[in-house]
């Protein structure tokens, strides 16, 4: 078992023993008073609903996967099942836990989700904190974003963490009247953030690049289906990222090792790979 990754801020790999280097605007009136709604209900919201029964506390495994849903969603959608077929992928499944997390019920008013998600993160952190974690990679799609923001923030604050590695599913930006606020702040103190865009899907806050992640935009990649319609395309990203060869994954738990230096260099933050 490695030591605490974290314990010297300046380390920022972490490494399985067994591992191998990772591969290769809505106008008119109706979307203002929906701005609108949105942003006095960000001030209302509840809350965190965090379930502690989700982050067992006799927990030893040192790596920690969470897979997040969006607003008005459960992880039944796609999250549990995300999660069910990555158990076979990892490497060392002694190490890892692989949690399909649930925060429904703060996510059931679509309205209120992001301030909701952030402060759900905030509680997720809260319950790892003491733990002897080195690594977190969370996968997130739309609002969980602000799940991961959350989280984010609150582990900035620790004296020492674990390394993280967020991969944001066409990741839902907005809060309050502004529909970009996420673009300058997520992933920012993550040691590395990559970001799985579809354009032109119909979702609004759901179409800027990531400042800080490397974009991956797969609105045209050659294996996206055809006939998608509504917020279908919103969902494509998932598809996308999950059918990543474990070869080319950038993920430790099925690649092995995280080496952030490295991948900030191969997958710039702020760049844009047109996946074909």
């Amino acid at each position: 078992m490695q030591p605490l990754l974290g314990a010297h801020r300046r380390r920022r790999t972490s490494r399985f023993p067994s591992g191998v280097a990772p591969g290769p605007r809505r106008g008119g009136r109706a979307a203002g008073l929906a701005a609108l709604a949105l942003a006095l209900a960000a001030l209302g919201c509840g809350a965190p609903a965090t379930n502690e029964a989700q982050l067992p506390g006799d927990d030893t495994r040192d790596v920690w996967v969470l897979v997040v849903h969006g607003a008005g969603d459960g992880p039944e959608r796609w999250a549990a099942p995300f999660a069910a077929a990555l158990e076979p992928k990892l490497l060392e499944p002694r190490r890892v836990a692989v949690v399909a997390y649930d925060w429904r019920e703060a996510a059931r008013d679509r309205l209120a989700a992001a301030g909701a998600g952030q402060a759900e993160g905030a509680a997720i952190a809260k319950a790892l904190q003491g733990r002897a974690l080195t690594h977190l990679h969370l996968v997130v799609h739309s609002a969980g974003a602000h799940v991961a923001f959350g989280l984010e923030q609150a582990l900035a604050d620790w004296p020492s963490r674990p390394t993280l590695h967020l991969t944001l599913l066409d990741p839902f930006q907005g809060l309050g009247l502004d529909f970009e606020w996420g673009r300058a702040r997520f992933g920012r103190t993550a040691d590395f953030t990559e970001s799985w865009l579809n354009r032109g899907d119909g979702v609004p806050g759901t179409e800027a690049p990531v400042d800080a992640a490397h974009t991956f935009d797969v609105t045209s990649a050659a294996s996206r289906p055809a006939g998608l319609s509504g917020s279908q395309p919103h969902w494509w990203p998932i598809d996308a990222y999950q059918a990543l060869p474990p070869s080319l994954s950038t993920a430790l738990e099925v690649s092995g090792a995280f080496e952030p230096q490295r991948l900030r260099e191969r997958f710039p933050p702020g760049a844009v790979t047109q996946v074909p």
